[in-house]
């Protein structure tokens, strides 16, 4: 993720929408950053947006402010990604009031389960920086914080090491799918984006 969000903001680019449901995982288990559709180029530092975009709960503080930001944003939903995945919930509220979620992103402190390992809570507490200016990822190099320190980035941005986790191989090549031999199908097969009604209509008017 750390070597996704550089690249992209390395070229001016904003993605905007950071959270689980657009980190995927390739045929060899590497990560890959998905859905560009509320992406923004030719953001730089000096040269910001404005615009409430993103997931409520991964939004940013600027954003809810609707005040003008940057590739701040993108860090900031990278802290709440992985308060998700080390502690399994949101660091800030998380009901359905979302004037309440609101406040929270806002105003409060995230809060973190005890039992969680003081790297982890640190990186995340440096990520959820309210000031976007002081916030891990435009101040200081996120690469060199402890959490990373097993980290080999060259490597890893090179695909030379292994990933953790390998999708289970023979369901992405669908090796469980057993087609009739000679059978053709489709999975919108006699399927038309053209209402019956439409149809008679579109006959009745000459169309």
């Amino acid at each position: 993720m750390v070597c996704g969000l550089q690249f992209l903001h390395g070229h001016n680019i904003v993605h905007r929408d950071i959270k689980p449901d657009n980190i995927m995982l390739d045929a060899d288990g590497h990560i890959h950053i998905i859905d560009l559709g509320l992406a923004q180029d030719g953001v730089s530092s000096s040269k910001n947006i404005s615009g409430v975009t993103g997931t409520f709960h991964y939004m940013a503080p600027e954003v809810h402010r609707r005040k003008r930001y940057g590739a701040a944003v993108d860090w900031w939903s990278l802290g709440i990604v992985v308060s998700r995945m080390a502690t399994g919930r949101y660091p800030f509220y998380n009901g359905p009031v979302k004037q309440m979620a609101f406040k929270s992103i806002i105003n409060e402190k995230p809060k973190f389960p005890t039992w969680l390992d003081a790297d982890v809570k640190h990186l995340i507490k440096k990520l959820l920086r309210k000031d976007p200016q002081t916030r891990l990822g435009v101040s200081g190099n996120i690469r060199e914080h402890p959490f990373f320190t097993t980290i080999g980035w060259e490597d890893l941005e090179e695909r030379r090491v292994e990933p953790p986790f390998t999708p289970f191989r023979p369901v992405l090549e669908n090796h469980h799918l057993q087609w009739p031999e000679h059978t053709v199908l489709h999975p919108v097969a006699g399927f038309t984006y053209v209402s019956p009604s439409w149809t008679r209509w579109m006959k009745r008017s000459g169309l």
